[in-house]
């Protein structure tokens, strides 16, 4: 079954309430993939794609920005 918007949005709400960084900064890596999978999200920046899929680039950006790299 493919997962949701809401159902990564859920992941990642829990992936923030982990108390280990190294663990967090890892399972965000694997929601990133995951995401870029399902939602088909283009390797270079698409504005087309972005301006279809709003709520995908959001939620993927969030994770993004949740990274410590």
């Amino acid at each position: 079954m493919l997962m949701t918007i809401q159902g990564f949005e859920t992941k990642y709400e829990e992936i923030m309430r982990d108390p280990s960084v190294r663990q967090r900064e890892s399972r965000l890596g694997e929601l990133m993939t995951e995401m870029e999978g399902v939602f088909k999200i283009p390797m270079l920046k698409n504005t087309t794609w972005e301006k279809e899929n709003p709520q995908v680039i959001e939620l993927y950006r969030k994770v993004s920005d949740s990274r410590n790299l």
